[in-house]
């Protein structure tokens, strides 16, 4: 082991889930996951990628909305000392294929109902060996779920990573031309989390709530990192849209102390009129990023 090396930021979720197996780590609408539970479908899912020949230091693209699958596979693709490229499930099949071929994926995790997209990235990509599909079987393509199944109850060790290994490439638009990756890398990411725990969210244990109203593929992602290295759950907002009222149900039924958004949504959240129909008074951050 070198003097440059740290913890891989996948020991995050290890970590909790030893601490607190028993406690809730996902709720989607009526469904919830233990923290073991997660973490023993990530083991599951790394063994399965390996098993089809992805190897440390590989692309694992995902076109997904939030969900479970989404959730987890930032920790497989950690866990394994891959890179995680996460997208913003509204771009196209054309914007898609050229982050596949720009990262170099090797692997593509898609959810059902973005057949075109991974038909896409399957007809341009050299690199891609491996298609994921999240949702129903599909004859010509691998289920994540039937892989986590067929390897559940294998370990799975961390690997060892340097300071300056890539674990996440953050495309953003930027100001002119395609979309560029921000490199963020383990020794970064240990560094931002240890930040934004005493800054912007102090005192979160695993009593605590977040709720994602943003995609995880991006800025939301971020603060799931914080709230998983303190072991507070999170709640995935249901549907293809947001809304308000479905928004501050939640707070009140769950409990939630904590959440990152946008100027935008936060102005929709307090300006509508469910916002004194429900209890809020667990609410105690609410991170928001992107304004002057």
């Amino acid at each position: 082991m070198h003097d440059s090396q740290v913890i891989n930021l996948g020991g995050l979720l290890r970590r909790t889930s030893r601490l607190f197996p028993e406690r809730l780590a996902v709720v989607e609408e009526e469904k919830s996951w233990t923290w073991n539970d997660v973490d023993q479908r990530v083991q599951a899912m790394a063994n399965a990628l390996k098993a089809l020949g992805i190897k440390k230091g590989e692309r694992i693209l995902v076109q997904s909305r939030n969900n479970l699958q989404l959730f987890e596979s930032c920790w497989v693709a950690f866990q394994m000392g891959c890179v995680w490229v996460p997208t913003n499930f509204r771009i196209t099949p054309s914007e898609l294929s050229y982050l596949a071929t720009f990262s170099g994926a090797s692997a593509m995790i898609y959810e059902a109902g973005f057949e075109e997209h991974a038909s896409k990235v399957l007809q341009d990509s050299p690199d891609l060996k491996v298609l994921i599909r999240i949702g129903e079987d599909k004859q010509d393509q691998y289920s994540y779920e039937s892989l986590v199944e067929s390897h559940l109850g294998q370990k799975h060790e961390i690997e060892w990573v340097e300071h300056e290994d890539p674990l996440w490439f953050f495309f953003t638009s930027g100001t002119t031309g395609r979309p560029k990756a921000g490199v963020l890398t383990h020794g970064q990411m240990n560094f931002v989390v240890t930040n934004h725990l005493a800054d912007l969210i102090p005192g979160t244990n695993e009593k605590d709530v977040s709720i994602a109203v943003a995609p995880l593929s991006h800025g939301a992602g971020v603060h799931m990192l914080l709230n998983v290295a303190r072991g507070a759950s999170l709640v995935l907002m249901p549907g293809k849209s947001f809304e308000p009222e479905i928004f501050w149900k939640l707070v009140e039924k769950h409990h939630v102390t904590n959440l990152f958004t946008v100027p935008t949504i936060v102005k929709m959240l307090v300006e509508h009129e469910s916002v004194d129909r429900y209890d809020h008074s667990s609410l105690r951050y609410m991170i928001y990023a992107g304004a002057p």
